[in-house]
């Protein structure tokens, strides 16, 4: 699903600004520079990421509590790419993934494809850009080895590199709910049986389109029982193709332009049918209001580029609703 990159934008001005690929990360470190499979934060582990104890299912953990309930008032922040910033953690850096979660966010955007050697890793492009990694730029993750790819630093990071789904996700568990941006259709299949393999069904869903749920997903094995976001953008009348038609109950909400008013949309169609909205706004940097305001005109679930302004948005309608803690 291709859309308007804003953080590619971003990336691209910094490396123009750039006299070199320094550690603007804080010391977050990823798959290990050898290449070899570090484990999720780094073969240091300093300020990354370490699985913790699951805690009990929540609004931030579990797809089960809000994400799928139609009758539930809270609305949701989803941090897409992480908490990630030119001078900080890379675009779905641990270290932005980690940060993401520290800032209260309930879910997180990654961007996945598989490698030459069939493992799942969190990689936007295909070959990959000079600003996502300048040392891999060129290269096709799709013709790399998982360990190749987890050797390539994420710009402008020298301790930041490339991570396996695996990892994140185990990471993730008890934390935090992943949406999951599968870059090619091809991969749908291996991602869904990742899923599977590490029980993660019901912290992470895939974003695919309308007619991905209805011709492809049902081939794939094991594709009943995994959550969907469907990308409908501003083709309404798919909306009655997924409700009247495919009626798929593993297609819990439905996503749209931020300009598609879908305030009655989502009271009359999609909420008595069980399902909830969602929308992204890819504005470099959006406003508290206006990303309330995006709330306030029906959506349920609003990610944006910047995280933290997501986050308060978040809080002060939730507040205004009466939702505790907003």
């Amino acid at each position: 699903m291709i859309r308007s990159c804003m953080w590619c934008l971003a990336w691209i001005c910094a490396i123009l600004a750039a006299t070199g690929c320094g550690d603007g990360t804080g010391g977050v470190g990823g798959a290990g520079a050898s290449g070899g499979r570090g484990g999720v934060g780094g073969s240091s582990g300093v300020g990354g990421m370490s699985g913790g104890p699951a805690s009990g299912a929540t609004y931030r953990n579990s797809l089960s509590v809000c994400w799928t309930d139609p009758t539930c008032t809270r609305v949701l922040a989803v941090a897409h790419g992480g908490m990630w910033a030119l001078a900080g953690p890379p675009y779905i850096s641990n270290a932005a993934i980690v940060a993401a979660y520290d800032g209260g966010l309930d879910g997180v955007k990654i961007d996945v494809r598989v490698t030459q050697d069939n493992i799942p890793v969190l990689a936007h492009s295909s070959p990959i850009e000079d600003f996502e990694s300048p040392d891999c730029r060129g290269r096709l993750i799709e013709e790399m080895t998982a360990a190749e790819v987890t050797a390539c630093h994420r710009f402008p990071s020298m301790t930041e590199t490339f991570q396996r789904l695996d990892d994140v996700l185990e990471y993730l568990r008890g934390k935090m709910v992943a949406q999951l941006t599968v870059k090619r259709s091809s991969d749908y299949a291996r991602t869904i049986e990742e899923l599977h393999v590490l029980g993660a069904e019901d912290y992470a869903f895939l974003e695919i389109s309308t007619s991905e749920l209805q011709d492809q997903i049902p081939t794939i094995p094991g594709a009943d029982s995994v959550y969907y976001l469907i990308n409908v953008r501003s083709n309404l009348s798919e909306v009655d193709t997924l409700l009247d038609t495919i009626n798929n109950p593993r297609a819990f909400m439905y996503e749209f332009d931020p300009t598609v008013d879908v305030s009655m949309l989502t009271a009359t169609r999609l909420h008595p049918a069980g399902v909830r909205s969602f929308t992204y706004t890819n504005a470099w940097a959006p406003t508290e209001p206006e990303l309330q305001a995006l709330y306030e005109g029906g959506y349920d679930v609003v990610s944006s580029q910047v995280a933290a302004t997501g986050m308060a948005a978040r809080q002060a309608v939730n507040q205004s609703r009466g939702v505790a803690p907003p």
